[in-house]
């Protein structure tokens, strides 16, 4: 097999139609905007979900009442 390196040809790149540039950027721009959306709506849902998880319930708060501190008597000695 030889390989001919002093003459390239390369086919030149076909040429898109004025309109199948506009339907490129129509579809390029709806799929950009689609995937904005759907990103800052996932967003917004994830931070909701957070958000509700951070609270605690009225159980979990009176059982964390019932925590005694971990450095031992409240009194100090002197």
């Amino acid at each position: 097999m030889e390989i001919n390196v002093t003459e390239n040809e390369q086919d030149p790149p076909e040429k898109l139609s004025v309109r199948m540039s506009v339907f490129a950027w129509i579809v390029c721009a709806v799929l950009g905007w689609g995937i904005a959306y759907s990103s800052i709506t996932g967003i917004a849902e994830v931070n909701d979900t957070f958000i509700a998880q951070n609270e605690p319930s009225i159980d979990v708060a009176t059982e964390m009442e019932q925590i005694l501190p971990a450095s031992g008597s409240q009194e100090t000695n002197k």
